[in-house]
Parts: C-alpha cells; structure tokens; sequence
C-alpha cells in the first residue's frame, strides 16, 4: 500500500501514512499558464498495491477534484489493485434535493463522479440533511467517520462546567451526541434563516446560563454569521466564556477574524487547515488503513 497526499491533503497524508506505517508519497501538482492543472506521480510504483488518495476540498474546491479524478485514473493505469480516497472535508452535500426547477442537485451527480473513479471513500462528518447515510449517495462503499469523540475529548481536557449548544436544529445532533459522550448538559437554539447571509436566533427555552462555559457546536463555520450573531445574544445574557468548536473550518469572507472579534474561543479541527485547528483527525484514517480494500470493489446497482 502506498499514501499519496494531494495537493489539499499535505497537512495530514504524511501523519496518517506514519501513523500507519505505510509507504508516502506525495503527488506534484503545478498549473500552467491559462491555469489547466500539471499532475505527475514521481517516483512511485503502482503495480498491484493499493492506493490511498489523502485529498481536502477547499479553496479551489473544482481543482482539487480535478486533481483526485485524473490521480485515480492514473494510479489504476499505473496498475493500481484499488483507489481509495480519505477525504477530511467532501465537497458538493449542501444541494440534495431539485429545490427549484433546474437547479442541480450536486450531491447526487458528485456521487455518480466519485463512482466512475476510486474504489472506496472515507469523509469526517459529511454535511448531509435529508440524506441519513452515504449508501443513498454512492455505489461505491462509502464511510462516515466523526470527529464527536475528539471534541469530547477537548471539551474534557480544556473547558471546566461546560453547557453544549447547538445553534439550530441541523446542529444540535452534533451538541446532543457530544453532550452525551462526556455526561453534560446540552441545549438548541433556534435559527431563521433569511438569506445565506442573514439569520436571527433565539433560545428555544429559558436556559440558566450564569457560571457555564457556553460550548457552540456545529459540524462547519462557513460564513460565521449565524454564529457571531449567537454570540452576541449570549453576551447580552451575561455569558462571559464562550467557546466555538466545529469539525470543519472552512472560514469563508474572513469568517475567523470576524468571529475571533466577539471574544470568543473558536476551535476547530485540522479536516482543513487553518488557525484555530486544535483536534487532530488524522488518527481516524489511520485506523481504517487496514480496511482498504485489496481489489476493485463491486458497485451497488443505481
């Protein structure tokens, strides 16, 4: 077996692969001049291993696909016995539906992508709403690992009386689950959406907040908004420690600057890397490398 890390999934692939204790390489990937994507393999060797993409889909989110598609390919032709991808952070989950009349359902034709080109999928905390497993959205085996644990273990480790809670209704499972892990009181606020960029949020119920340390917990920060607004809202109730943790920081328009301006702690964990990243995943993959499959897999029939 052999770990490749992509261009997005440098900051974890050589931890994982020694973690493991296999084989690592990385891939070269350049662009040239009008931006189509340069990609070469150096020094590797593919002929009846398995191949393991390390790749994270952030910034140039279409690049990095590109990148897995043509790396896949490739290690296959190159004699590859199985791809298969471990991605931190999976792009495409938030459209799953035709929520309007010809506006692309991205989830599903992402899996029909993924399908055509590795064998196997691995992703931390997958942003899935109406779809419950990764089974409805791929042929392929695809696995859901989560960082629950991991944050339970921070929130043991780093915060004294903590009070969890999840800033909506899609959030709350991750407050709830974590909540559960270390034996703690959780609760919801309520969320109304207006725009991508406008939300209000109010206390489902009264909650004694005086002495907690308020844990905000969500699987992402993309924007921050819903969140800064949160925060304002319980300083206003008194709360003097607030802490933001999210399994994804993706911190879109300067999202971590302007949370980072209310006072708040914010932490994430490193599926991408950034500067609030204090929980590590990379122990995830490297638990599941034995499970990687030794040849091509047989799809599910759509």
């Amino acid at each position: 077996m052999i770990v490749i890390g992509c261009s997005h999934g440098l900051h974890l692939a050589k931890k994982i692969a020694k973690k493991a204790k296999r084989q690592y390489a990385e891939l070269f990937v350049e662009k040239f001049p009008d931006n189509e994507l340069h990609i070469k393999f150096r020094n590797t060797h593919f002929k009846g291993k398995k191949v393991v993409l390390v790749q994270s889909f952030y910034d140039d989110i279409d690049s990095c696909l590109i990148e897995v598609m043509f790396a896949a390919k490739a290690a296959k032709e190159m004699g590859a016995s199985s791809v298969t991808l471990m991605a931190p952070y999976f792009p495409y989950f938030r459209q799953d539906t035709w929520f309007s009349e010809g506006e692309i359902p991205s989830i599903h034709f992402m899996g029909q992508i993924m399908d055509d080109i590795i064998d196997e999928l691995y992703v931390v905390d997958p942003h899935l709403h109406r779809e419950k497993t990764m089974g409805h959205i791929f042929r392929i085996k695809a696995h859901r690992l989560t960082a629950n644990p991991l944050i339970g273990e921070y929130i043991k480790k780093k915060i004294k009386n903590p009070l969890i809670v999840g800033p909506d209704w899609e959030s709350y499972k991750w407050a709830r689950r974590t909540a559960e892990l270390i034996k703690c009181e959780s609760t919801i606020l309520l969320k109304t959406r207006y725009s991508a960029r406008s939300v209000d949020v109010r206390f489902q119920e009264k909650v004694e907040v005086k002495g907690k340390h308020i844990v905000l917990i969500d699987d992402m920060i993309a924007t921050g908004n819903t969140l800064i607004k949160t925060i304002l809202k319980l300083k206003k109730l008194g709360v003097e420690k607030i802490t933001c943790i999210a399994v994804h920081g993706i911190f879109a328009e300067h999202a971590l600057e302007k949370l980072k301006k209310t006072g708040a702690t914010i932490v994430t964990s490193n599926t991408l890397p950034n500067k609030a990243s204090k929980i590590d995943v990379t122990d995830l993959f490297a638990e599941k490398i034995d499970d990687v499959p030794n040849s091509l897999q047989k799809r599910k029939k759509r």
